[in-house]
């Protein structure tokens, strides 16, 4: 397969100033091999540090790359919302801004996209706390048994959709459930989906919120509400 026609990426970014230096250069690099056109969207979620000037320093370095600003936080959910909604071409990558996950391990899948519509990572061993990894594996099981579904980690934020299958769905989700949302949709919708392994690395700057009462909260809240057909 030679390169895809063209790739919209972009990242949510929270607590990020010292990852994007590492994360967006990446990106670039393995954008600039694996597409015919293609832009770097960052969505900075009105983080209480520098990751905002970062994100601008790194637009005015690197072709391509533009910033979308918030003016009040909108949660995780609410950045992958904007950031689907932001994205042009014709394949939709993204990663977290926290540098956590590898893109370059994209390569060996993407041939694949001739067939499939969703390319979805997921990881044996996640680089978090005790408490981090129980959370992810009851909320993969509740994802399973509440809607019959295959993905082995929905949460994993190393994924490419073809655009034709955002500009299908409506996405409704602020919480970090969208995952769950959009995978769950796509494949009702009769979208082909393929996993792959991914290496998730421990967070070596910046501080995670995933955990935090209120997020746990809110996800579980749409869960819940998609299941019951409220969402």
């Amino acid at each position: 397969m030679g390169k895809l026609s063209s790739v919209s990426f972009f990242c949510p970014a929270y607590n990020d100033e010292d990852n994007l230096p590492v994360l967006i250069p990446n990106v670039h690099k393995l954008l600039s091999e694996i597409a015919e056109k293609f832009e770097i969207i960052i969505i900075e979620d009105r983080s209480p540090d520098k990751t905002g000037e970062m994100a601008d320093t790194l637009a005015k370095k690197f072709s391509n790359t533009r910033v979308i600003h918030h003016k009040e936080n909108r949660g995780y959910g609410g950045a992958l919302k904007r950031g689907f909604q932001a994205s042009k071409y014709d394949y939709i990558m993204y990663t977290d801004g926290d540098n956590q996950y590898d893109i370059n391990e994209f390569k060996p899948y993407l041939h694949l996209l001739k067939n499939v519509d969703v390319l979805t990572a997921y990881v044996d061993e996640k680089a978090v706390s005790m408490q981090r990894k129980i959370q992810s594996i009851i909320y993969n099981f509740l994802v399973k048994i509440l809607f019959f579904t295959n993905i082995k980690d929905i949460n994993c934020s190393l994924k490419i959709y073809k655009k034709e299958v955002v500009k299908n769905m409506e996405i409704k989700c602020n919480s970090a459930f969208i995952d769950g949302e959009m995978l769950i949709k796509a494949r009702r919708m009769g979208y082909k989906i393929k996993q792959f392994r991914a290496t998730h690395y421990r967070r070596t700057a910046g501080a995670a919120s995933g955990s935090k009462a209120y997020v746990v909260l809110e996800t579980i809240k749409d869960m819940l509400k998609f299941r019951l057909g409220v969402l």
